[in-house]
């Protein structure tokens, strides 16, 4: 299941938990991201949990910010949903920023993030 460039990929249940393989992200990297992650997740009702950690993407926040809201709403299309997790502390300040907090479900860790997926907290 790991033939991607960018991100590395497991399930735990129904769950795909994708992790990024690089932290320093150029802007046609996310864009490249963006369709990786979506080609996980072509079946309806797809569960992603989306680790930001443990070391934080350095890359241009506009473009990734952007690239998860595209992300979040192809699967809520498709009926699917998105838990990001392993959001440190410097991260989640951007997206408290831009008021994305409010947007976006937030998890500590993977186990955390299928638990809430599979209503289950």
């Amino acid at each position: 299941m790991d033939s991607y460039r960018l991100i590395s990929v497991s399930r735990q249940q129904d769950v795909y938990c994708v992790r990024l393989k690089q932290a320093r992200l150029e802007e046609i990297d996310i864009t490249d991201l963006g369709y990786e992650i979506l080609s996980l997740c072509s079946e309806p009702g797809c569960k992603l949990a989306l680790s930001l950690g443990p070391e934080p993407p350095y890359c241009l926040y506009s473009v990734f910010l952007a690239k998860l809201i595209a992300i979040r709403n192809a699967l809520q299309k498709n009926n699917g949903r998105l838990v990001l997790c392993e959001v440190g502390p410097n991260a989640y300040s951007v997206f408290e920023a831009t008021k994305l907090d409010k947007e976006f479900t937030f998890a500590a860790n993977f186990n955390e993030a299928v638990a809430h997926l599979n209503g289950e907290s």
